[in-house]
C-alpha cells in the first residue's frame, strides 16, 4: 500500500471513531447492482465508486450501524420500463438474473459488517417504475418499521444513482418525516446526469452531507 492510500485510509477511519456510538445509524445502500455497475444501465465511474463504498464499510467497527438495509430493481422481464415494452431504459435488473444481484464486493463487506442485514426489493409491478423503495407498498412498510422501530436517528444513503433511484428516496423519506435523519455519502452516490439533481436534492431539504 502506498502513503497516499494510507492517508486515504486513515481518514476514513479516523472519521468513524468520532461517530457517536450511542446513535442508532440506519446504513442506505440504494441498488448497488450489477446492471447500474458495469451492466445494462451502467452510471459512469460507477466500479470504482462502489469499491470504495464496500472498502469504506470494512473498516467501520461492528457497532457504527444499528442495522443496513439494502434496496434493489427486481424487474420482471416484460417490465414497463424497458424500451422494448415502450419505455425508458434498457432491460435492466431482471429477476434472478446476476445483473439484479447486488454487487458483490459490497455484499460481502455489509455481510461481515452485519450478517442480519436485509435487502428490499421494488420494480416487481409489470406496470409501474419505482424508482424510490418508498414506491413499493410493501418495502416501504418494511423500511418505516425497521427505521420507527428501532428508533434510527441517522440515515446515512448510498448508492445508484442519485439523480434517480437515490435521489427519489431521499425525497420520500424527507416526506415521510425524516428528513433531518438524512446523512447524504455524496462520494458513495453515482449520477447520470452530472450531479445537479442531488445537489438540489440536499440543498433543498437542508440536508446533511457526509
Amino acid at each position: 500500500m502506498n502513503k497516499v492510500n494510507q492517508k486515504e485510509d486513515f481518514y476514513i477511519y479516523s472519521e468513524i471513531l468520532m461517530t457517536n456510538n450511542e446513535i442508532k445509524s440506519l446504513l442506505l445502500l440504494v441498488d448497488v447492482q450489477y446492471d447500474f455497475i458495469n451492466g445494462s444501465l451502467a452510471v459512469e465511474g460507477a466500479p470504482s465508486m462502489m469499491d470504495a463504498l464496500a472498502d469504506y464499510i470494512k473498516v467501520q467497527p461492528q457497532d457504527a450501524f444499528h442495522t443496513i438495509v439494502m434496496t434493489a430493481d427486481y424487474h420482471p422481464y416484460e417490465h414497463a420500463s424497458f424500451k422494448d415494452n415502450g419505455g425508458l431504459w434498457p432491460v435492466h435488473c431482471v429477476q434472478h438474473t446476476h445483473g439484479a444481484s447486488i454487487y458483490q464486493p459490497v455484499f460481502e463487506a455489509v455481510k461481515k459488517l452485519l450478517p442480519g442485514a436485509q435487502v428490499l426489493t421494488k420494480g416487481e409491478d409489470l406496470a409501474v417504475d419505482e424508482y424510490s423503495i418508498m414506491a413499493n407498498k410493501n418495502s416501504a412498510k418494511k423500511l418505516l418499521a425497521i427505521i420507527e422501530d428501532n428508533d434510527i436517528q441517522e440515515i446515512y444513503v448510498a448508492g445508484l444513482c442519485g439523480d434517480y433511484c437515490v435521489g427519489n428516496t431521499i425525497k420520500d423519506l424527507v416526506e415521510a418525516g425524516h428528513g433531518d435523519k438524512i446523512r447524504v455519502l455524496t462520494r458513495f452516490i453515482g449520477n447520470i446526469d452530472d450531479g445537479t439533481t442531488l445537489r438540489h436534492i440536499i440543498a433543498e431539504n437542508n440536508l446533511q452531507e457526509k
